[in-house]
């Protein structure tokens, strides 16, 4: 049990820094993609499945797209939060509400498959619908990094990632599910760019979260099929093909838009 700990702590927080180093040193456009990449879903989905059979993971992804709803309107209102206001209290007590509310709309459905992949393909086209028309706004600089900044990020993602897993044996596969899909690393990212940077950088960040998910939706689409077939392993692995590959699609126009824009910036 020490082990599988460790290891959920280990690869949660590389994915925070990973993805805050991203937004702070390369692009915030591009680490808000790469934020949809399905780094909690996976995480969170493959714990299930070795904590609880495959089965029970399989079953939980299918909720896992029901709650990219929920998921999505947790992004979306922490980025209308901070067009108003730049306090981080309201912008995340008033985005987990955000999140909350429609997981209990979520958690009374008894979705198939197919009506749960129509949900998450209705709603994430529109969430990129009503971002569609952002602009990249002017980032703050970054601080530099120091241990303690390192160090606070590790235990305020650590604490998240586990508290999610922990009570999944609780509250069964539907839950469980649409806390798979909960924000896991988005929201440490957010909370903390957002605390050090200010609320330009999350913005940023957001705006393109949605587009990155399509990648998660055929994450979770592959773990419904092939973890009950393949097992938790090779589940995992396939699964991640997929969604690499569907990200890799969705993502090339913005990131070759981001670069022409680089080059053209005078020297």
């Amino acid at each position: 049990m020490t082990i599988l700990l460790l290891y959920k702590i280990g690869i949660t927080v590389l994915a925070v820094l990973g993805l805050s180093f991203v937004a702070e040193k390369i692009s915030a456009r591009l680490a808000g993609l790469l934020s949809g990449y399905p780094i909690g879903t996976a995480i969170i989905l493959h714990f299930y499945g070795l904590e609880y059979g495959p089965r029970f993971a399989a079953d939980a992804a299918i909720y896992n797209l029901c709650g990219l709803f929920a998921s999505q309107c947790f992004a979306y209102t922490y980025y209308k939060v901070t067009q108003r206001s730049s306090s981080l209290f309201w912008a995340s007590a008033l985005a987990l509400a955000g999140y909350v509310l429609p997981a209990l709309i979520v958690s009374q459905m008894n979705p198939t498959r197919l009506t749960a992949l129509a949900l998450a393909l209705i709603v994430t086209s529109l969430f990129c619908i009503l971002l569609r028309n952002n602009t990249v706004e002017r980032v703050a600089p970054p601080k530099a990094w120091s241990f303690r900044l390192v160090v606070s990020r590790l235990f305020f993602t650590a604490s998240l990632v586990l508290l999610v897993t922990e009570f999944a044996d609780i509250v069964g596969p539907s839950w469980a599910g649409i806390f798979s899909a909960f924000p896991v690393a988005l929201y440490p990212l957010v909370f903390l760019l957002h605390r050090e940077n200010g609320p330009e950088t999350v913005r940023t960040l957001l705006s393109n979260f949605p587009y990155g998910l399509w990648s998660v939706i055929a994450y979770a689409l592959s773990v419904s099929f092939f973890y009950p077939r393949y097992g938790v392993i090779w589940g995992t692995l396939l699964g991640f093909s997929m969604a690499t590959l569907v990200l890799a699609v969705v993502s090339i126009k913005p990131l070759l838009r981001h670069w022409q824009s680089l080059r053209q910036r005078p020297a």
